[in-house]
């Protein structure tokens, strides 16, 4: 158990610090939704503010909406969101760190489905280090990665079918009787979950149950035969022992079923309404084009987004000729089960999301397949005719997924045809991406004289993609650079309705006030400012066109910035860099999109970027950064001395 835990701790270590602490989609912000209910109210009814980014809600039996989604996932989150609330207990602050804290959920589900892949890999009779590899090539190079900062409901899935199978697996592979069953009730009870977390992901359950049947009769054929005892007897003693099996498996699938008929019945007052029954209608994709997207397109293939699945091809011929032939017919079933599932539904590309996210449940399992290539001998190791292509396959699945978690996969979502990012190599997001951030990197390595847009400033009105006119908020940040003496303009439009309330404008340059200036005005302001960097503030109390009835526009507002220019002494003209990023919103929606607007220019998809710019107090900050990286970094380096401790205690045997 030693490498399984030392995995466990090394990638949610790895997880927690790399985490974006944010959602991606209205499927989350519905699932936190019910998580939020069960706490505040005690039910499972979506009550939001109006225009909350909510998905595909359902009405209920008590007039009520209600989320179609799985109520596992919710549950889960439940500790975690009481630990967001006990840093910041009450409004906007409680909002933020609550959101934050569940988001750590799917980094431990996606590191215990490491440590179980390890586990079983080492069990199939792959060596020590071959199990770490193919554990630490699904943590890191497939896009278990990129969905283990999200509050999607794949993570959970993928972690109750690969432990279900696993079990299952390992009940005919023990002597004891009472041994057997408890694994096959676990098996029972990991699977009877999911319909509680995914609906879809039930479709499990057949491939599961059936390779229970197959592995309980193929037992009992080899089993001796008694030959004091009558045919008819031995039969009667067969079906005893197959059927003990098969019920102790369903009884573990009760509690799971249990808790989805509940929510059934809390929902539409009915056992069987999941809520999903308008979707049989969209089951209308042709299937080659289905299958063509999820395996071969360039922006959906799953083999592009998790590389080193290619090794379960040889890796499942080896098992499949050292006579493990039905676990690996097990797991062929449940890939194809997902993959002709979802191939034939009209949203097969899983809505603007990080490749073929639909199939995350069934990649670690097929993973397993590659343990057949690490079954060696006590005097053979792994020689690099093995280590090269896993590392190329893990090396190209972490560069590929690096994008996917440093940039937010929404930003280049909505700013690409849908066409574009799936079928055509240069617009997929395994490259685009990449792209992005490197445009957006470029733009801090500018050489001086810059005046670089920061914090606080609002996207451009501008017609024609300039940096200018934009609004400030209650605060904007500008920051120049520059070699020698320069002398820089700024045009501030302070103009505001009759009804709105004045500005107070302030101008703060490197800190310091320059006092309370005129307000409601167009106004120029010039500097000479010295080498080096200068920081500038425009603070001002803002004023909603909405709430005057100015427009249509819902944000709080300051001064507009109409120009900023500069010429340095040497004649050198000012660059204007845009990497602005605007207030971070209170309304919904608005608050939401902020982490992937595109003309929000976030360096990185990380906490660590947003945590500062969130409505946290210093002390909330510390208290939730603080959290996050000694959890982490603890967790990481008591992995890493697990492992070490683990290989040296087997090099040794």
């Amino acid at each position: 158990m030693r490498l399984p835990m030392a995995v466990f701790l090394i990638l949610s270590g790895f997880y927690l610090l790399t985490m974006s602490g944010h959602t991606y989609s209205s499927d989350e912000e519905t699932m936190l939704a019910v998580t939020r209910g069960l706490i505040e109210r005690g039910d499972v009814a979506v009550v939001v503010e109006d225009g909350a980014p909510v998905s595909a809600l359902r009405s209920g039996h008590d007039g009520r909406v209600y989320s179609p989604y799985g109520v596992l996932p919710s549950l889960l989150a439940i500790p975690l969101h009481f630990l967001g609330t006990l840093i910041a207990p009450s409004g906007l602050q409680a909002d933020y760190a609550s959101r934050f804290a569940v988001m750590m959920l799917n980094s431990l589900l996606t590191a215990a489905t490491c440590a179980i892949l390890v586990e079983w890999t080492q069990r199939l009779g792959a060596t020590d280090e071959w199990a770490l590899m193919l554990a630490l090539l699904y943590g890191l190079a497939t896009f278990a990665w990129t969905y283990a900062r999200t509050f999607f409901s794949e993570p959970l899935a993928a972690l109750l079918i690969l432990g279900a199978t696993e079990r299952a697996w390992s009940a005919f592979r023990v002597n004891s009787l009472g041994a057997q069953y408890r694994m096959l009730f676990l098996s029972g009870l990991l699977a009877g979950l999911l319909p509680a977390t995914r609906i879809a992901a039930a479709i499990a359950l057949p491939v599961i149950g059936l390779y229970v049947l197959w592995e309980t009769l193929k037992t009992w054929s080899t089993k001796p035969t008694d030959q004091t005892k009558s045919a008819p007897c031995q039969r009667r003693q067969m079906l005893a022992y197959v059927l003990s099996g098969l019920i102790i498996w369903i009884a573990g699938l009760l509690p799971g079923f249990a808790l989805a008929g509940w929510y059934n019945l809390a929902r539409f007052e009915t056992l069987l309404a999941s809520g999903y029954g308008s979707e049989a209608f969209q089951f209308a994709t042709p299937l080659a084009e289905g299958l063509f997207g999820l395996l071969l397109s360039p922006g959906k293939s799953v083999f592009l987004y998790a590389p080193p699945l290619l090794l379960a091809f040889p890796g499942g011929f080896a098992l499949w000729r050292r006579g493990e032939r039905t676990i690996v017919l097990v797991i062929a079933g449940l890939f194809l089960s997902h993959l002709l599932l979802y191939a034939r539904w009209g949203q097969w590309p899983g809505g603007g999301v990080w490749g073929p996210r639909f199939l995350l449940p069934v990649v670690a399992p097929v993973m397993v397949l590659a343990a057949g290539l690490g079954i060696l001998t006590p005097m053979q190791r792994l020689g690099l005719r093995l280590l090269t292509p896993a590392l190329v396959l893990g090396g190209a699945g972490f560069v590929g997924n690096l994008g996917g978690v440093l940039l937010n996969f929404d930003t280049y979502a909505v700013s690409t045809p849908f066409h574009t990012s799936v079928y055509t190599f240069s617009g997929s997001p395994l490259v685009g991406h990449w792209r992005l951030l490197i445009e957006r990197w470029a733009r801090y390595s500018v050489l001086p004289p810059f005046c670089r847009l920061g914090d606080g400033l609002y996207a451009s009105e501008s017609n024609d993609n300039q940096a200018l006119p934009r609004r400030t908020g209650s605060s904007g940040k500008v920051s120049c650079v520059v070699r020698r003496e320069t002398r820089i303009t700024l045009v501030l439009d302070d103009r505001r309705p009759d009804k709105a309330p004045s500005s107070q404008l302030r101008l703060r340059l490197n800190e310091r006030d320059q006092g309370l200036l005129p307000t409601g005005q167009q106004r120029t302001y010039h500097w000479l400012i010295p080498p080096g960097r200068t920081r500038l503030e425009i603070v001002a109390q803002t004023w909603n066109p909405f709430e005057t009835g100015f427009s249509d526009r819902n944000d709080p507002l300051g001064p507009a910035i109409v120009a900023l220019r500069g010429q340095s002494g040497d004649g050198a003209a000012l660059t204007l860099v845009d990497t602005a990023v605007a207030p971070l919103p209170t309304l919904p929606r608005p608050r939401w999109a902020w982490y992937y607007d595109p003309p929000n220019q976030h360096l990185v998809d990380h906490w660590l970027w947003y945590l500062p710019r969130s409505e946290l107090t210093v002390n909330q900050m510390l208290a939730m950064g603080g959290i996050v990286v000694l959890t982490g970094t603890i967790s990481l380096v008591a992995g890493i001395r697990l492992m070490l401790a683990a290989i040296r205690k087997r090099s040794v045997q």
